[in-house]
């Protein structure tokens, strides 16, 4: 059994014995376990994800019956996972993130003529007072990364749909599996599958080699060896940008198309509905990668991620404006 797991248990057998766990609770956890088909690897383990269950499901509780709070969460895949396993599993390491960082700030724009006039415009649009690219058919499907650390993928070809979509208007549905089997070290790049990767690379590969959909290259959830050859397999974006780490930018780029975007999730894991709130503005980690698809009269973000419809609304999320959650540290943008 995993060390972490088994440190876990003895760690929390004193409180299981003390807390009071009440029908309500089991059978909460019952039907979630038997929603979500849950099978454990022994008794030990179905005990202790119990009561992660329980002790986050008691928070889930607390949280909902605070009326102050802007947002509510919820039970849903994440429930018996603690906080540290759902940063091991879900998100990128945040050590990683800040190296690649330092490695590819060279890489962030992509300029030709085009980009630049595109710049231009961008910069000079009067920005409408809310935008929604899913209401214009931008936007395809909420997808699910599962146990695979790979958001950068499903953000990078996120935003090529999208900008396929304005530019060829056809809304088609790319190959996230390639990006995480082919943006690979063997091939010049710093990212790492399941454990994270940067979108920007994905951009990179891409205009070299043509993203094909995910039809013909299915997404199963861990890396395999690339299954691509030639240079001709589909979408090549020409040119990209990085947004300038300001509100007002971020909103003149999505007047323009939707708009990949680096965040720190580490606290998303039960997220359900309303405003987002609740970063640490203080430690802010870049370790996730999603696609912000529009923001609305009140400036709160709309964000499409890669955790199922079942996450939050319905695969989506609002966040409160300005940089909550780092939203505004680090964003890419396709121009042509």
């Amino acid at each position: 059994m995993n060390k972490l797991i088994l440190l876990s248990i003895i760690m929390l057998m004193p409180l299981c014995l003390a807390q009071d766990i009440s029908v309500e609770k089991l059978l909460a956890y019952n039907k979630w376990s038997s929603q979500h088909q849950r099978v454990y690897l022994n008794e030990h383990e179905k005990l202790f994800r119990q009561m992660v269950f329980f002790e986050n499901l008691q928070k889930i509780q607390e949280h909902n019956n605070n009326p102050n709070n802007t947002y509510s969460v919820h039970l849903n895949q994440f429930s018996d996972m603690t906080k540290e396993e759902f940063a091991e599993k879900i998100l990128m390491k945040s050590d990683f993130v800040d190296h690649l960082m330092k490695g590819i700030s060279q890489e962030a724009t992509h300029n030709d003529t085009n980009n630049n006039e595109t710049q231009l415009s961008s910069n000079s649009l009067t920005l409408a007072d809310s935008i929604d690219w899913r209401t214009k058919g931008a936007v395809t499907s909420v997808k699910n990364q599962g146990g695979c650390g790979s958001c950068w993928s499903f953000s990078a070809a996120a935003v090529m749909e999208s900008f396929n979509f304005i530019q060829n208007k056809a809304l088609v549905d790319f190959s996230e599996q390639q990006l995480v089997d082919c943006v690979i070290p063997a091939n010049g790049y710093n990212s790492y599958g399941c454990n994270g990767g940067w979108p920007v690379q994905c951009l990179d590969y891409a205009s070299k080699v043509g993203i094909t959909t995910l039809d013909k290259y299915p997404y199963v959830a861990v890396q395999n060896n690339c299954n691509v050859t030639g240079t001709n397999n589909g979408f090549k974006p020409k040119s990209w940008i990085q947004i300038p780490n300001t509100s007002n930018d971020l909103k003149s780029a999505l007047n323009f198309s939707p708009v990949s975007v680096l965040v720190d999730a580490s606290t998303w894991g039960n997220y359900y509905s309303g405003i987002y709130n609740g970063c640490d503005q203080l430690h802010i980690s870049l370790n996730h990668a999603v696609l912000a698809v529009g923001y609305d009269q009140q400036g709160n973000w709309i964000i499409k991620n890669s955790w199922s419809t079942y996450w939050g609304e319905n695969g989506y999320m609002r966040l409160a404006p300005n940089n909550t959650c780092g939203i505004l540290s680090y964003n890419l943008q396709v121009t042509a």
